[in-house]
Order: structure tokens, then sequence, then C-alpha cells
């Protein structure tokens, strides 16, 4: 079992790595995103965006844009972005973020997909590789919840109420909600990650 998780350990990591390079992955990993756009630019013209298949395009087609986008967009983004303020706390509460984190454990998703991408433990030494990966996967998710929102209103604005709510509906459970996960695991890390920064 060891063995399995550190292949697919080492695949994952070649994938990430391979797909921001001009590599043969790269290449077919970028046709697919690109071909998969253009299909939702043709369904769009030709049916419009108020079927569910519609919605359920675009849902795959961030799903699979994610590994591309999120090191690119954490590079990117102000490191200020993912300091984490404590009264979001107030907000995960309200919105069950804990619970939505404990039903990805309880499902087996991390234990099986997630946690064999890392090459780090979870422990003092492994904890900003650690924040490190939850900014990744708030950058990778966020990017993608925008691209949600993104198409929802032009869906409203253009008289597809119905498509608006299908579009946006998905991007809300698939991507949202793991952005308010990584940042409610990032508040968490903050004090730990300032003690280590601290010690000379």
């Amino acid at each position: 079992m060891s063995h399995v998780s550190n292949a697919s350990a080492k695949a994952w990591d070649d994938f990430f790595r391979d797909v921001n390079r001009l590599t043969v992955t790269a290449v077919v990993y970028w046709s697919g995103i690109l071909a998969i756009a253009v299909g939702l630019i043709v369904g769009w013209s030709d049916g419009g965006p108020d079927y569910p298949v519609y919605a359920l395009m675009v849902t795959a087609w961030t799903w699979f844009l994610g590994p591309g986008v999120a090191v690119p967009v954490l590079l990117r983004v102000p490191p200020r972005w993912f300091r984490v303020p404590s009264g979001e706390r107030v907000l995960h509460r309200m919105l069950g973020v804990g619970v939505f984190g404990r039903l990805l454990r309880h499902s087996g998703y991390n234990r099986r997909l997630v946690h064999p991408m890392w090459g780090f433990s979870i422990n003092r030494a492994g904890l900003p590789l650690r924040a490190l990966a939850a900014k990744g996967g708030a950058s990778a998710h966020g990017t993608s919840f925008a691209i949600h929102i993104v198409l929802a209103t032009l869906a409203l604005l253009t008289g597809h109420p119905r498509g608006a709510v299908w579009i946006l509906l998905p991007g809300v459970l698939l991507h949202l909600y793991p952005v308010l996960l990584q940042r409610a695991i990032l508040l968490r890390l903050q004090p730990l990650l300032d003690q280590l920064a601290a010690k000379p």
C-alpha cells in the first residue's frame, strides 16, 4: 500500500511540474483545456447555457483547470491575500466549512486522493509545506470559482437565469467551499507558523 501511495505521489508531482513547463504532458494538457473551452463557446452559441449538461461541462473544465493554474496564480497573488483574519472564523462556522471538511475526511477523499500528492509529513517541520499546499489549493479553486461567477453573471445578463443557477451551484460546492476550507486551515496554521518564524 505504501508503495502504491509513493508511486501515486510521484506521478502527481511529475504531472504538476510538467503542466507548467514545455513538455509533452503540458502540450496535451493545455490542448485539452483549450479544446473544452472552445466546446463551451460553441455550446453557448448553439443551445445556450440553460441546460444542466452545459453546467456539467463548465464544472469538468474548471476542475481540470485547477492543476494548471495553481502554481502560476499562487506566485502572482500578493502574500497578504493568504493572511486570514481571525474574524473569518465566524464566517466559516456560519457556512459549515468544518462540516464540509469532516465530510471530505470521512469519505476518504483526502486520504486517497490528496495526501498521496504531498511529499511531506504533517509535523512541525512540514508546517510551511502544509501552508503552501493550502495556498496552492486556494489559488486553484479560487480561480475556478471566479470562472463560475463570470459565466453565471454572463448567463444572467444575457437572459439565462436558469443557466446562471446551474453554472453557479456546482462552483459553490466544488470550488468556493474548498477555498474556505483552505483558508480555515491557514487560519489554524498561522499561529504555529508565526512561532516558527519568531524562533532564532
